[in-house]
């Protein structure tokens, strides 16, 4: 009977915590305008504050460590937003040219291919899928601007988090009580996002580092821009340096024609293989290291709830998540099952 209740109260919980699960999503999503630039704002701030910090004790004063961050803030942002802006600028007036070079492009294969393929229906996918391209590349500008409007909201906020920074700890303290088993649990999440966005972050600019220079050496153009897509989309990984290869790819069909367009794809390929398979493991710690599986489920996920700043949020959110999961025995089952613990697994398997 005891057994029987005990079962009951278990099945209840987990349906008050599935139904308060739902709740959550429904208000995340119903204004995810307002909470992700905040939730992206208390991420960035998580690197920021200990730059910030590290300045105070170097002798600055409060508002002047500030300032410095404010302007280090908009000295990125300035730039950022010209390379984006105005790479997309020039692109949208050599995109005739470009249109030109694929539809020509497009023609020669359909030559070669014509005696296996109808020419004339070859022609006639590629050039529809050459004006679907050129479309979305004469929109990409105003989601460029967009993007920009959403990163100043996102580094006001950013600077209002790490103005009031000193005071969250007496805040948390007052809140939950001195002695709330939360708090060493709040500053190991706190660490453990830290270590992780720096390692990704590590990992990202070697990405990055590479896509450049293979661009580079190719010729293809814009090269600088392709490569910081690289790094912000590679913080969704496994997946996010095949999306940012896109652009690179189709712009490399454009230039030099398919050959060069396969090679550029190879390039990435074997990038994102060396990065996520070789280079990952080695910075970004075991325990927060996530499942291809779950990777992808998030980036579909979080893009939903968020938008596109869901999809770069999607690997940090999935983290916290897991490490909130991990942090509780009636959880940690969960957790155990969505982290790629490949180095236990193999330890295991040895000892056997």
């Amino acid at each position: 009977m005891l057994q029987t209740m005990k079962n009951s109260s278990s099945i209840m919980r987990l349906l008050m915590l599935g139904a308060g699960v739902v709740v959550i999503i429904a208000g995340l999503k119903m204004f995810a305008d307002v909470v992700s630039p905040a939730i992206m704002a208390g991420f960035l701030a998580l690197l920021c504050v200990p730059l910030y910090q590290w300045l105070q004790r170097k002798g600055l004063g409060s508002g002047l460590a500030l300032l410095v961050m404010i302007l280090l803030l908009l000295g990125i942002f300035v730039g950022l937003a010209w390379l984006v802006v105005s790479s997309f600028s020039v692109l949208l007036q050599t995109l005739p040219e470009y249109t030109a070079n694929m539809q020509a492009e497009i023609a020669t294969i359909a030559d070669k291919v014509s005696g296996v393929l109808d020419a004339e229906q070859v022609q006639s996918v590629g050039n529809g899928a050459v004006s679907l391209l050129a479309d979305i590349a004469k929109r990409a500008l105003g989601t460029a601007v967009s993007l920009v409007v959403v990163a100043l909201i996102v580094i006001v906020l950013l600077v209002f988090i790490i103005a009031e920074s000193s005071k969250y700890p007496a805040r948390l303290k007052r809140g939950l009580g001195e002695t709330n088993e939360l708090l060493p649990k709040v500053n190991d999440f706190r660490d453990s996002l830290i270590n992780y966005f720096v390692a990704r972050i590590k990992v990202n600019t070697i990405t990055g580092i590479g896509v450049l220079i293979m661009l580079s050496i190719a010729g293809v153009d814009y090269a600088l821009l392709w490569a910081v897509l690289a790094i912000f989309m590679s913080f969704i990984p496994y997946f996010g340096l095949v999306i940012a290869a896109i652009p690179a790819v189709v712009l490399a069909f454009a230039q030099f024609g398919l050959p060069m367009a396969v090679a550029i794809s190879l390039g990435y390929l074997i990038i994102n293989q060396i990065i996520e398979q070789v280079v990952a493991p080695k910075i970004i710690a075991d325990d927060i290291s996530l499942s291809p599986a779950l990777t992808f489920f998030a980036l579909f996920f979080w893009g939903w709830v968020f938008s596109f700043l869901g999809v770069l949020l999607a690997a940090p959110l999935t983290v916290l998540t897991v490490m909130i999961l991990q942090s509780y025995p009636d959880t940690r089952w969960l957790a155990v099952l969505v982290i790629a613990d490949d180095k236990q697994e193999k330890e295991k398997e040895s000892e056997g």
